[in-house]
């Protein structure tokens, strides 16, 4: 897996690209711990993201509670519709905040 790390409106962005499994949990977990403090937000850009497993859904949800725990918040924007799908039968759209957003990340919409 790709993680492409810039800035949005000066918040962190990680644009992802390939498989969120278990061969890209430790990537994926490091890239997001350097930007756990308190009070952080984060978005995870699921554009590219093209499978994920039970393993990469772990990931994702320990880092979601994590940043909740320093009362931040990690959003998960753009999902494929076939992760969309998962996230939904799994109910973790109840735990994770899962946004459309534009190109550049300045506007955003509630995904049901």
């Amino acid at each position: 897996m790709l993680i492409k790390e810039k800035k949005a409106n000066g918040v962190p962005v990680l644009a992802l690209t390939g498989k969120l499994d278990i061969f890209a949990k430790n990537a994926f977990r490091e890239a997001l711990e350097k930007h756990q403090k308190q009070g952080s937000k984060i978005l995870v850009d699921f554009k590219g993201i093209s499978f994920i497993d039970s393993v990469g859904i772990g990931t994702l949800v320990v880092a979601a509670q994590a940043f909740q725990k320093l009362k931040g918040s990690l959003i998960l924007v753009n999902p494929t519709e076939l992760v969309q799908e998962i996230l939904t039968k799994m109910d973790l759209h109840h735990i994770l905040t899962i946004l459309a957003a534009n190109e550049d990340y300045s506007s955003f919409s509630k995904i049901s």
